[in-house]
Formats: structure tokens, sequence, C-alpha cells
């Protein structure tokens, strides 16, 4: 099997780690074809990123301009042609620009027949409206691509392989972490998720110097929760989501809510047994405790060897969990901690296995094991 995969916006901060992930996983499945990506103008990050990626992972570049070309090619670089060559050469295409940025990409890709998979921060029924705005004739079923459900490999990849779709978007990171916990949890009898996720952010340039610790609550409740609802129809969501202005991790204080009584130790043993989700007790057999995020970070990323990189991409549920019963309801308080660049990634490679055709009972276990994401309690019960 072969299939050339591109990626716009190369360099950004999670199509960067999707190429490596994706170059593993090709060898792991034995999937053939180049990985290419569409540059634009040669700044610092760019070159460094696309020299490690030409050593690493073979990649072939196209430049957005003859302009563009010319810049590449005196810095030394070969490229392989131009814009369109770019999508004639790509029967994959993973969007990664920054947000509002997608269309022209999208409207390429469909007119040289690409399947197409769009990052979390796309909004289909605006790129809807911008393709039909330009004249672009959308078929019916791209139109229920862009209807449908976010593709999220663990609940929906078998529905998705069987509607062959030509554009999918995968779930963001913070919408990947819901989705796991609900994956989990739902078994038990989760009907509802309402809380708050702390999203990271630098102290932007526009908050006074007397309150660098500025924090962003927002009217209502964010997409995170609407966009996980359209995975898991059964289950209520009601997230806010914050900005706090710290870099990593997206902390989530989430209150799950059970129709019935099951108990926090049942929901640890879900969350343990559910791929891409780790446990973190919250004191350890020696007595430390674990309660900084910072600290489980460290801990975590400096003890786990990993094949492609450092960087985790599970979520990371702690065990301190508070259960409160209401009558015929259980709620229980949760922390969970999302490293925002990477915890998408599994679900980006397998929109690539799902272009692909790779049959469903085998994706999961290729994309973890290819890439090392592990599941279960850490630090000594952790498998593939």
């Amino acid at each position: 099997m072969n299939k050339n995969a591109g990626f716009v916006g190369f360099d950004g901060t999670e199509s960067k780690r999707t190429i490596f992930a994706l170059h593993a996983v090709k060898q792991a499945a034995g999937i053939g074809g180049d990985i290419n990506v569409l540059v634009r103008k040669p700044h610092a990050r760019a070159v460094s990123m696309l020299r490690k990626m030409i050593r690493i992972c073979g990649v072939r570049a196209y430049a957005s301009s003859d302009e563009d070309r010319a810049k590449w090619e005196s810095a030394g670089f070969r490229l392989e042609g131009g814009y369109r060559d770019f999508f004639d050469s790509s029967e994959f295409i993973m969007i990664g620009t920054p947000g509002d940025e997608e269309l022209p990409y999208l409207k390429s890709g469909l007119e040289h027949g690409c399947f197409v998979a769009l990052m979390g921060g796309a909004h289909r029924d605006e790129l809807q409206k911008g393709l039909e705005e330009e004249g672009f004739q959308l078929t019916d079923d791209v139109r229920e691509d862009l209807r449908r459900e976010f593709f999220f490999g663990l609940e929906n990849y078998e529905r998705f392989l069987k509607a062959k779709p030509k554009v999918v978007q995968c779930t963001s990171c913070n919408t990947t972490g819901l989705s796991r916990l609900a994956y989990a949890a739902r078994p038990l009898g989760l009907c509802g998720m309402i809380g708050n996720i702390d999203r990271r952010h630098g102290d932007p340039h526009t908050v006074v110097r007397a309150s660098p610790s500025a924090i962003q609550f927002g009217r209502g409740a964010g997409h995170q929760g609407a966009d996980a609802g359209t995975i898991f129809k059964d289950v209520k969501f009601s997230i806010r989501a914050s900005k706090v202005p710290t870099t990593v991790p997206h902390t989530n204080f989430l209150n799950l809510i059970f129709k019935g009584h099951p108990t926090p130790q049942e929901l640890v043993e879900r969350l343990a047994s559910t791929r891409e989700v780790v446990v973190i007790p919250y004191q350890d057999a020696g007595g430390r405790r674990h309660e900084w995020t910072s600290e489980i970070l460290e801990a975590f990323l400096s003890g786990f060897e990993r094949p492609i990189s450092p960087e985790i991409f599970e979520l990371l549920v702690s065990d301190a969990i508070i259960p409160f019963e209401l009558g015929d309801y259980t709620i229980m308080q949760t922390v969970s901690m999302v490293e925002q660049m990477s915890i998408a990634v599994p679900n980006h490679v397998e929109a690539y296995m799902l272009s692909c055709g790779y049959p469903a009972a085998d994706v999961h276990e290729t994309v973890d094991r290819a890439i090392g994401v592990v599941h279960g309690i850490w630090p000594d019960r952790l498998s593939i």
C-alpha cells in the first residue's frame, strides 16, 4: 500500500509532531509513499524544522509561490515543485494552519481529489460557506462530510471507515481530552459532564503590567463540550474554558455526573484500561504526593522513554477523585491534564490511516505501538 501525505503548516505546533509520528506509523504499518510539506517564507524556525524533517523522515518540500521557492533554494534547499505540484503529489492532506486560514487549502485539496484532514481549530460551517461563496461545486457527499460528527478514532473510526469521507476534522486537544474521559466513564452510567478547563496562555501584550496573572473566563460554555457532544450524543456537556497564565498543561477541573452509584475506584479502573489515558496516583507507595501539574509532567516525561518523542500524548488523570452522591446520581470531581500541543497527534495519524482504508481491528494498536503511547497507572502499570 502506498499513499503520499502532504502537510500544510508543516512547522506549526501540532503538524511538526504529527509528521514524525506519521513517519513512524507508516514504517510500522508497511505503508509506502512520500511525506510532502508546503513551505512559505523560510524563517528560522521553518528552516531548522525542514532540515530535521529531511534528515529523519526524508520529507519533500514544495513552495507556495515562485518567490518563496527562490528564497528556499538560495538557502540551500532542493524543492520538488510549486503549489499545484504539492496537491498533485499528495493523496492525503493535513491542514494545520492557524485558525481561519484553511479555506484555500481545503478548496485546492478537494479540487485535486485529495482526502483532506482538518485540525481542531477549523470551523466547518464557515468553511462550507466560504466554498459556496467562491463558487465551488460541493457534492452531497462533501456536504455530509462537513456536517458529520468530529472524527475521533477511539469512538467512531469504524463508522467513518464505512462512510468513506473525503473530509474529516480531527478533534482539538481539549475536545480530545474530554472525549477520552467520556469514552472511559460512559460504561459506568455517565450522563453529563460540567466544569472548567484552564486553558493555558502566556501573558498577552494586551494585559497591563499591574496584572500579569489575568484570567479570561468568558461568558458562556466553550466549544469543547459542544464538540464532544457531537461524538457522545447520550452525554450532556457544559464546559467553561478559561484562559489562565501558564504554558503547560491545560488543566481540566470536571464534574462527571453518573446515573447510579459507581465508585471512584471503578472510574480509576475504567480510565486505566482506556488507551491513551494514564492515571497518576496522588500519593505513591513511598508516600510522595503528586499534586502539582509541573511535578507530574516532569516525573512522567523524565521517567518514561518513547521511541519518537519525549512529549506526552496521553491524557493524565489524577486518582484524587471526590465523589458526591445526590439522590439517584453520583458526581465525581476530577482533575486531568492535557498537553496542548500533542494529545491529538494519534487522532491525526489515524485520519491518515482512515484515508488508506486501514482495518479498524488493527489501527489503534498499530498507532500506539509505533509512537509509544501507553495507558494504565503510572509508574508501574503502564502498557500499550
